[in-house]
């Protein structure tokens, strides 16, 4: 979204920050960290170097900082930009950007010490809603930044919403998606479905007057998935959440998707794999 800067505050001129870095700032917001190649795919710029300078000129401008080990890129690991206070005062500062809380900027203070795996599993998310919103265009993707904005969302947020459009435009499909990582303990999972369940229970989400979000589960590759599978039978079957319907898949088969983009397994009749929108 490319917003106009003559209505920016006195202190942020169009000669100091211009309007495509505003967008990239709006976008490292919304994802908290990213990598340049994840920046270039959702604009859709095929060369790399390009956001890579212009990020660079960002940190230059103090607006952004970056994580970088030379160690961990020696096996793959990019180095991670996120917006630093100034950067996060700067987008407050704009017309409409009510989100962007003292909470928020407060917060951020720890994003240049937080641990590695976390950083690691919102790069991964970023890629795999990036690999989804390639397959289906119209497909909106919000964050968990995206989230806080509203009240009818659990306290324990997954990973991020999604809202597919259908033929009907008032019953669009909606999904929580959550990347399951192997290293995930078998109780932190079983924690956060007995955390949905509870919340649906409750009727946290009638107040949105729609049918409850199907959950997508995303491990990392097959056998995890099986054990996925079949842990979350066994919490559905505890919560008596009959009608939460729940669907598997693979970060492989999300990378290798083939052009019928059938990936998706159903919990209940795991030998059928269908594609996103023909979930029912």
């Amino acid at each position: 979204m490319l917003l106009n800067m003559g209505i920016v505050k006195q202190k942020y001129s169009r000669s100091s920050v211009s309007s495509s870095q505003i967008t990239l700032l709006h976008l490292i917001y919304k994802y908290r960290f990213v990598s340049s190649q994840l920046i270039a795919d959702t604009l859709g710029i095929k060369t790399i170097s390009v956001i890579y300078r212009r990020l660079e000129v960002l940190v230059k401008y103090g607006y952004l900082d970056k994580r970088f080990d030379k160690r961990l890129k020696l096996v793959g690991v990019p180095a991670a930009y996120y917006l630093t206070p100034k950067g996060l005062r700067m987008l407050q500062a704009l017309p409409n950007h009510e989100q962007v809380t003292e909470a928020a900027i407060k917060g951020s203070y720890r994003d240049k010490s937080v641990g590695q795996e976390f950083v690691s599993h919102t790069l991964n998310v970023y890629k795999a809603t990036n690999l989804l919103k390639q397959q289906y265009p119209s497909l909106k993707v919000f964050t968990k930044r995206d989230m806080t904005q509203y009240d009818y969302f659990p306290s324990q947020l997954p990973d991020a919403f999604l809202s597919l459009p259908t033929d009907d435009p008032q019953r669009p499909k909606r999904f929580f998606f959550d990347l399951v990582s192997d290293r995930l303990p078998r109780t932190a999972l079983d924690r956060r479905i007995a955390h949905y369940c509870e919340f649906f229970d409750e009727s946290g989400w009638e107040v949105t007057g729609s049918e409850l979000p199907i959950l997508l589960l995303l491990s990392e590759w097959g056998p995890a998935e099986k054990r996925i599978q079949r842990n979350v039978r066994i919490q559905l079957d505890r919560s008596d959440m009959e009608e939460l319907v729940v669907y598997t898949s693979t970060a492989a088969a999300l990378e290798n998707i083939t052009d019928e983009h059938a990936i998706w397994t159903s919990i209940e009749d795991t030998d059928e794999l269908v594609e996103l929108s023909q979930i029912a």
